[in-house]
């Protein structure tokens, strides 16, 4: 466990234990290796045309399970998610992290210059490793594996965003995409999901995980509010106010703002007996 320490993670928030009762999720002992690529597929069998059921993000650490023709199947670190990614999509060593990053997307520069080459997109939550000691050059710092770093895109391990709901809300119009965990294309959970890390929580991938694990349900004539959860089959969003909600969604399949009363009709034209799960309020 100890190899676990550096990237400082918060303890998951699991009250029902699904990491050792789910199958699709595994409590992971040690880190094998990080993620070398910008993001990579999960993917449900070792195949490229079998289902994405999540992604892994630049830097972020995986134990290897088992090992099959050019594949690895792996269990993610930060929510236990098992599932296989290609052989070369990891690395070992990558360093120990300091940062990552807090914007929506950025990118490792040749040089500390904004007209040089960019070398690598990186996605919000990407764990990064900046030299130090180092100083800010053009507003740049120094990536340990090579490359620069626009500084205010950083923020060290163990600081966080104060509002959830901010984050999420930088991730209006981003492309639908399911098991999606990028500006180029998030589901609902990860968005959830993605958000709260940023605000120093760290929650398991799925919806329906998320909804027996996060916070409590509002009391009868308890009115929701921004920053409650709001619950569906399948389905959650983030809470604007008492009556909008902030989601990824395959109706516009793009992270919009809707009334929870239009995703619940949608829900139940889908067939859905009971179309609408409930609020739930972060303690």
């Amino acid at each position: 466990m100890s190899r676990l320490k550096p990237f400082g993670l918060p303890a998951l928030h699991d009250p029902n234990h699904e990491q050792s009762s789910n199958s699709s999720l595994q409590t992971v002992t040690n880190i094998d290796a990080e993620c070398a690529l910008p993001w990579t597929a999960i993917k449900k069998k070792p195949s490229p045309s079998a289902e994405t059921v999540s992604e892994l993000l630049y830097g972020e650490p995986v134990q290897i399970l088992e090992r099959a023709d050019g594949w690895l199947k792996i269990a993610s670190v930060l929510d236990g998610y098992v599932g296989w990614i290609l052989t070369g999509a990891t690395m070992r060593g990558m360093g120990r992290p300091t940062h990552r990053i807090n914007v929506p997307m950025s990118h490792i520069y040749r040089e500390p210059d904004l007209k040089s080459e960019p070398l690598l997109p990186l996605p919000m939550a990407s764990y990064v490793h900046i030299k130090t000691p180092a100083s800010v050059q053009n507003g740049f710092l120094p990536h340990e594996n090579g490359g620069f770093i626009y500084a205010a895109h950083i923020s060290p391990l163990g600081a966080f965003a104060d509002d959830p709901v901010t984050v999420a809300e930088r991730f209006v119009g981003t492309p639908y995409l399911w098991g999606g965990r990028t500006l180029i294309g998030m589901d609902c959970s990860a968005l959830v999901q993605l958000s709260l890390a940023a605000a120093g929580h760290r929650v398991l991938r799925d919806s329906s995980s998320q909804f027996k694990s996060l916070g409590r349900p509002l009391e009868k004539g308890e009115a929701a509010q921004r920053g409650d959860l709001a619950f569906f089959p399948g389905h959650v969003g983030w809470m604007l106010d008492s009556v909008h909600m902030l989601h990824a969604n395959a109706t516009h399949m793009a992270v919009t703002v809707d009334t929870v009363d239009n995703v619940t009709e949608w829900v139940k034209n889908e067939g859905k007996k009971k179309p609408f799960s409930g609020f739930r309020r972060l303690t």
